[in-house]
């Protein structure tokens, strides 16, 4: 594909899971385990099948050795550069990223991704989208629907609110003309009278999901140098350059290079602008060129600042871990989905290194790692066993996920549970639909539904 040369690949990893603190709280976000890989190895295989050879990787410097340990034992083809960012920064990804620029790390158009993305998708059409109109910022964005699951979230009971977005697209050009969360408006989304002039008709969605796969133009990293104010890339560079680039095309006089210090404190409508204004031969090329993607005008209505979106069909599969919901389901349908996750490696689903003594375990839905002991007449469907993990006979193991290092007494029945590592349940224990944080010890006899088991004392900050 040529993307070596043409981008260089940014993975963000550095966040730190608030989200979901009682998973979080003694491993970074992007070592959970999905399967038996950490969440970071799915977004750098995806990079890999697609033709690139290196990627930089955003991490918090206290996790660094943590992650490159883990990431040397996955096998990937791809050479990775880990970038250390202060643990006590509370740097949000435009931040992270505005300091690769600033530290000369940026040489090329970027393609930037999250650490929890899941997918199988091909991104030869979201290149070529970007090649196609040398746009600006191309954002990925697949149908929410892809993916489900019957079972209720681990925790306590309550009515999941996934996050929305209103994504505006025209529909022949693939032009993202609106980009906005639903949580900001109640009743009413007003739209303005110069996009239905402008694009004639606009495509509304509200169920889709931005898969925070973005592809960056290097005169947009040039200006998040500049514009200090902007701290996330989904929350606020996006919508603010798919605002900018609506609005009415007029020709700017290009800044005079001497005086860098009216760049930066002039009014941000025209400042943008100024970074992304293409070169005179670049302009005149484009204005005698019969291509447009506009209904009226020629060549992009002398638009330099351009956005799209790059929609995949309801059969392409994606999921974005980022919350407890969606990390269960991602570990519910990885087994299922291992050839189109990852399709030149064989999934083993039973290590070799694992002592298994029980004949009722079903090693095609479930993967059990390095060092695990399984007893006797004890059933386990449709989990994850971790490495390390020890199970006593006369156990059920059912929809569950069990990281490393656990201990599971006699005659416990587990149903659709999340138990942290090096957490201790100990005999004739019923749990179903609970989350047991990491280091904690549940005792003997306790029947417990849809909570979170931790210590107190031992909770992390949001």
């Amino acid at each position: 594909m040529g993307t070596s040369s043409e981008l260089q690949a940014v993975v963000m990893a550095a966040g730190k899971g608030s989200r979901f603190t009682e998973l979080t709280a003694r491993r970074p976000k992007c070592l959970l385990p999905i399967g038996n890989l950490p969440m970071i190895f799915y977004p750098l295989q995806l990079l890999e099948r697609s033709g690139f050879q290196d990627v930089i990787i955003v991490v918090l410097e206290s996790n660094k050795t943590e992650i490159l340990s883990a990431l040397d034992k996955c096998s990937l083809k791809i050479k990775y550069d880990l970038v250390g960012i202060a643990t006590g920064d509370d740097w949000g990804t435009a931040d992270s990223f505005r300091y690769l620029e600033e530290t000369n790390r940026i040489k090329t158009d970027v393609l930037v991704v999250s650490c929890d993305l899941v997918t199988d998708i091909n991104i030869s059409p979201l290149l070529e989208l970007y090649r196609k109109h040398d746009a600006t910022l191309t954002a990925m964005f697949v149908h929410s629907g892809c993916s489900q699951s019957a079972l209720p979230t681990p925790g306590p009971k309550s009515k999941h609110k996934s996050e929305r977005d209103f994504v505006g697209v025209d529909p022949k050009t693939s032009r993202l003309v609106l980009l906005a969360s639903a949580s900001d408006y109640e009743e009413e989304l007003p739209l303005k009278c110069s996009l239905a002039r402008k694009y004639g008709r606009i495509c509304l969605n509200s169920k889709l999901l931005d898969a925070h796969l973005y592809i960056i133009k290097r005169t947009l990293c040039h200006y998040l140098a500049y514009n200090k104010t902007l701290s996330t890339l989904k929350g606020e560079v996006l919508p603010f350059v798919v605002k900018k680039h609506i609005e009415k095309s007029c020709k700017i006089e290009p800044p005079k290079v001497e005086d860098k210090a009216s760049i930066v404190g002039e009014d941000l409508k025209t400042e943008l602008k100024h970074f992304t204004q293409e070169k005179e031969l670049v302009q005149k090329v484009r204005n005698m060129s019969a291509y447009t993607d506009n209904r009226f005008q020629v060549c992009y209505q002398r638009d330099s600042l351009r956005c799209y979106a790059q929609i995949y069909n309801k059969s392409a599969y994606a999921v974005r871990a980022n919350t407890l919901q969606q990390y269960c389901l991602a570990n519910r349908e990885v087994v299922e989905r291992w050839n189109s996750l990852i399709n030149d490696r064989e999934l083993m689903t039973v290590s070799p290194l694992a002592t298994i003594k029980s004949t009722q375990l079903d090693s095609r839905t479930c993967i059990v790692a390095e060092r695990s002991q399984i007893a006797e007449r004890t059933s386990v469907r449709n989990s994850i066993i971790g490495p390390g993990v020890e199970v006593n006979f006369k156990t059920i193991i059912k929809d569950s996920v069990i990281m490393f290092g656990v201990k599971i007494g006699q005659g416990c029945n587990l149903q659709n549970c999340v138990v942290c590592e090096e957490s201790v349940i100990e005999d004739n224990c019923e749990l179903k639909d609970c989350l047991v944080s990491s280091h904690h010890t549940v005792s003997a006899g306790s029947k417990r539904t849809s909570e979170v088991l931790t210590d107190v004392d031992r909770l992390m900050e949001i």
